[in-house]
């Protein structure tokens, strides 16, 4: 493990004192700060979406009958302590990996939050349109995919980085970025095998991976 975090700490430095990299070091290190303070934030405040879901069941009603109010309040109880755990365990996860990169989003990917802060209302996700299939089992999906591939496939992003790197002249930062996007994907892998079922934020903080997939900056090298 020591090993591994001194690793890391050495691909950050190189990455953020690299010249060809020195446009992109603000935006990696306030990422970072971004991303650790959400993390931070979300934790502390996940709590908050038990009481926020309650009130919105109660004024929304029970499936669009607003005047069931006390099931719609059940129900909202329940998707409450639903989101509440969604989203102190994405606060934990985002304070762990706060020098992770990230995907550009997760759109479509797992559940959505309601909004990116407890308190705030936001629009309510509906998890029966058009259908409980599209809506709610496809996200989750995704989002297994994308950790299964991030977790086993992550690997790529080594040889990816590298040749991507030469290409432009630089192999030293490509070797540096390899390393980091890799241990960066299974982070992220990880946590999302063991959340796949659990809401989520949409939008990432972190300065995001350049591929969507671990193996497309090696693929596109070879095309």
């Amino acid at each position: 493990m020591k090993h591994r975090l001194l690793a890391l700490a050495v691909c950050l430095f190189l990455i953020s004192a690299s010249g060809s990299a020195e446009a992109a070091s603000d935006e990696l290190w306030n990422g970072m700060v971004q991303k650790f303070i959400t993390g931070v934030v979300n934790t502390f405040t996940g709590w908050v979406e038990i009481p926020a879901q309650t009130v919105k069941g109660y004024n929304d009603g029970f499936m669009g009958d607003t005047e069931n109010m006390v099931v719609g309040s059940i129900a909202g109880l329940v998707e409450g302590v639903y989101h509440g755990i969604g989203r102190t365990v994405s606060g934990v996860a985002d304070m762990g990996t706060f020098w992770a990169a990230d995907p550009e989003d997760y759109r479509e990917v797992g559940i959505p939050l309601d909004s990116d802060y407890a308190w705030e209302e936001g629009t309510a996700y509906e998890y029966f349109q058009p259908d409980f299939s599209e809506a709610t089992l496809v996200p989750m999906g995704n989002k297994l995919v994308r950790g299964l591939s991030n977790s086993f496939l992550g690997v790529v992003e080594v040889p990816g980085q590298i040749a991507k790197g030469v290409n432009e002249g630089a192999y030293d930062l490509g070797i540096v970025k390899g390393i980091w996007y890799f241990l960066s994907r299974q982070a992220h892998g990880a946590k999302d095998l063991t959340t796949f079922f659990l809401p989520n934020p949409v939008e990432t903080k972190a300065l995001a991976f350049d591929e969507e997939y671990p193996w497309e900056a090696l693929t596109d090298r070879l095309e």
